[in-house]
């Protein structure tokens, strides 16, 4: 039997936005709260498997050229009324936003009607840097949820709101068939553009590959995720490679191959990084040159400061530093207990139990 708590969750833009906003609300709802999500769409893309319901917006990050602009003004006219008319309607307890332009007319929505429904505001920022519009709206939030401890690049007089709470997680994965018979006494590399940029990373890596094979100094596997148009150039590069490699556009085993991976080669946005975490990888990391305020290099940071990663520079083509880390890496897998101590010092565990928690605690004040 449901409780009289009524949660809204606000997200959009990319999966790095979406999937922890989905995971947080599948808890609330299994947990028996009433909890609905928010959503652009652009972000609906990446929404799957949520158990409850949704709510489409339009929304726009004005970009582009003037008619680009006026357009943009028009859609978030109409996100506007669209979120207005779901804050009216729906009057939720609390609401909780995952940053991203697709939050600003819901949480804007919020505020305008705060004095009539008492609404709480929660912000959760994925990244290492804080977003803008979570910037925007900080001051109107009860809580500041962290991913990652960044709480030294907040401003003094909102210390008091902080948490690092980590990345909302999906409890509830299925039992995973081993259909590709990964085994851990395997050196697997796995290798992800991620949403953005993957392009170059697909590139890269394959120039790695080919330096790797020839040298044929360590045994390893390759589980390659790369553009569609990519694919066939690819295997065309590699088809005289020796080592073993698997690659395709979409993984739906994404939780069995991170399991078992020895090292992972990705750009730096705020979900890769929690996979790594999660699934305690040492990494190389390529941030995406034009991240919004740098966001990824930041991310890949945290990575490299724990001695977790090393960050590449995609301007400099660095083959003979990637090369040799994962030679360093492959040398030592063995004897893992340092990077399993490592991680454990910057992980946060049952991250949705604990958000939860910090909510109904600031709805007793």
């Amino acid at each position: 039997m449901k409780n009289n708590k009524k949660f809204l969750l606000i997200t959009g833009g990319t999966g790095g936005h979406v999937l922890p906003a989905q995971n947080l609300a599948n808890y609330f709802i299994d947990n028996d709260i009433e909890c609905e999500i928010v959503i652009d769409r652009r972000g609906y893309k990446y929404l799957n498997n949520f158990k409850g319901k949704v709510y489409l917006i339009n929304s726009s990050n004005l970009s582009g050229g003037i008619i680009s602009k006026i357009f943009g003004l028009f859609k978030m006219l109409i996100g506007f009324i669209q979120s207005l008319r779901i804050i009216i309607f729906q009057k939720p307890n609390t609401v909780i936003s995952f940053g991203s332009y697709a939050s600003f007319l819901p949480i804007l929505s919020c505020i305008v009607t705060k004095p009539f429904f008492r609404t709480k505001i929660f912000i959760h920022e994925q990244n290492s840097i804080l977003g803008r519009t979570n910037s925007f709206f900080l001051i109107f939030a009860s809580k500041l949820l962290l991913n990652f401890d960044i709480s030294s690049r907040i401003k003094n007089k909102y210390k008091s709101k902080i948490f690092v709470v980590g990345m909302p997680d999906n409890n509830n994965l299925n039992k995973i068939s081993n259909k590709y018979n990964f085994t851990k006494n395997e050196f697997i590399i796995f290798i992800s553009g991620g949403s953005q940029g993957s392009e170059y990373v697909s590139k890269f890596a394959s120039n790695l590959i080919k330096i790797i094979d020839k040298e044929n100094i360590i045994n390893v596997s390759f589980i390659f995720q790369s553009p569609k148009h990519l694919i066939k150039k690819i295997s065309e590069d590699l088809k005289y490679i020796k080592l073993k490699i698997i690659i395709k556009e979409y993984y739906s085993n994404i939780e069995e191959i991170l399991e078992v991976t020895s090292l992972a080669i990705s750009r730096a946005g705020a979900g890769s990084i929690s996979d790594l975490i999660k699934y305690e990888i040492p990494s190389l990391l390529i941030p995406l040159p034009n991240s919004k305020d740098n966001h990824q290099f930041f991310n890949a940071s945290i990575l490299e400061t724990n001695k977790l990663a090393i960050i590449l520079d995609q301007k400099n083509q660095e083959l003979d530093k990637a090369k040799k880390y994962i030679y360093n890496i492959y040398k030592n897998n063995d004897n893992n207990k340092v990077i399993k101590n490592r991680f454990n010092k910057i992980k946060v565990r049952n991250s949705n139990s604990l958000i939860y928690k910090l909510i109904v605690d600031e709805e007793k004040n």
